[in-house]
């Protein structure tokens, strides 16, 4: 048997599972996208009322280059990235702005589970195993509420995960600069914050001078972007010159006390509680928010998945400690996290805001639950939770979406 053939045999299997996950999440996407009501996008109706989101900005942004871009200051070439995507999706597939705009949150969202199906193949996991938990991922509450509507959070949980792919890449063989180099560019492209996904990445494979330097190479590639898309798209602004309007959203009293925000960060993710709605006046939605809301632990069910979701994540830890080879991907994966929940300790009213950021984290620590001493069990536990939490975030996406409209008309 000759090696490409042999080679296609060995990796078929694989090639059919991405297709099936792929076909299973654009079905599941449009489902949600449906439960939303077209006003969530119209600016005097949907300005962040879907918990926080930008939502009419951020479609703006997508399909038209003279809308306001001013948000590239803390999303650095965010516009660069999606409009150009955007606008070629509408020119071979006829449709309206959010149409074309919801067909690109779509593919990413595909791109997302078979990256984060890769990523499992690529820490050891089986097929099987590998299956279980990117079903649990996108059962998820972050990947079912986020991946459904146009904001920059699903591209942002994208370029997370691609620098969690290389770092596994790593594991296995050597990888050069110029992929340090591309997964920090990406995980600085949609938002400022990620970068320390890069820059975690460089200092862990790379000895700290060399990794200082392949970081500002990056840093120079998406500052030299960002002047292009400032030539290119209306009020575009610069992430490098900083914002002070980010400090306003530090210690807001809103966000509740420090154990709400860690249920937003650690736990909302995976299943989401109760939605509460604040009423607003006609033609504005009403606004929907899960803050300070508690863990949502009403009945059997919700227990059963909270434990379960506990018990991996300990034993994921566990698996990663236990796994000598994995060390270097563990520091690049808990430095992120790390800094992610620090600065969300401390930054934002709405934690649930940011789920989607979260997401490969958590399930890339969950992942390694299979190495620890629930071996085989992690799997079967992950497909429970997925079971458990995916009906609920479905339920409670068509709950959020109609509380978003008054009951009765304005008078």
């Amino acid at each position: 048997m000759s090696a490409p053939a042999s080679t296609w045999r060995r990796w078929a299997p694989d090639v059919l599972i991405a297709v099936l996950l792929g076909l299973a999440v654009v079905w599941l996407l449009r489902a949600l996208m449906l439960h939303l009501p077209p006003g969530l996008y119209q600016q005097q109706s949907g300005g962040d009322v879907w918990f926080g989101a930008d939502t009419p900005r951020t479609l703006a942004n997508m399909v038209d280059a003279q809308s306001n871009h001013y948000r590239t200051k803390v999303h650095p070439i965010s516009s660069l990235l999606l409009h150009p995507v955007t606008v070629a999706v509408r020119s071979v597939w006829a449709g309206s702005d959010l149409e074309a705009a919801m067909r690109v949150v779509k593919f990413v969202g595909v791109l997302w589970a078979i990256g984060f199906y890769a990523l499992g193949r690529l820490s050891g996991a089986g097929r099987i195993a590998s299956v279980c938990f990117t079903a649990l991922a996108v059962a998820s509450a972050a990947f079912q509420f986020w991946f459904s509507l146009a904001e920059t959070f699903f591209a942002g949980s994208l370029t997370l995960l691609m620098v969690l792919l290389v770092a596994a890449v790593a594991v296995h063989r050597p990888v050069g600069d110029r992929w340090l180099v591309a997964a920090s560019v990406a995980s600085l492209s949609i938002t400022v914050t990620n970068w320390v996904a890069g820059l975690a990445l460089a200092i862990v494979q790379r000895p700290w001078r060399r990794a200082v330097g392949l970081s500002a190479v990056a840093l120079l590639i998406v500052s030299v972007l960002a002047l292009v898309q400032r030539q290119l798209y209306h009020w575009s602004m610069l992430f490098f010159l900083g914002s002070r309007e980010e400090l306003h959203y530090i210690n807001q009293a809103g966000g509740g006390s420090l154990g709400d925000r860690l249920i937003g960060m650690l736990w909302y993710p995976i299943r989401l509680p109760e939605v509460r709605v604040q009423e607003q006046v006609p033609p504005a939605l009403n606004s929907i928010s899960v803050q300070m809301n508690g863990a949502g632990l009403v009945d059997a069910a919700s227990w059963a998945a909270v434990l379960i979701w506990a018990l991996l994540l300990a034993a994921g830890v566990v698996g990663l400690v236990r796994s000598p080879r994995w060390h270097a991907f563990g520091k690049v994966l808990g430095l992120t996290l790390a800094a992610q929940i620090a600065l969300h300790l401390v930054y934002g009213d709405e934690t649930f805001l940011y789920a989607a950021h979260f997401l490969p984290l958590l399930m890339a620590v969950a992942l390694f639950a299979g190495r620890s001493p629930l071996g085989r069990a992690a799997p079967v536990l992950a497909v429970l939770l997925a079971a458990l939490v995916g009906f609920h975030n479905f339920d409670m996406h068509a709950a959020a979406a109609h509380l978003l409209q008054h009951a009765t008309p304005a008078p």
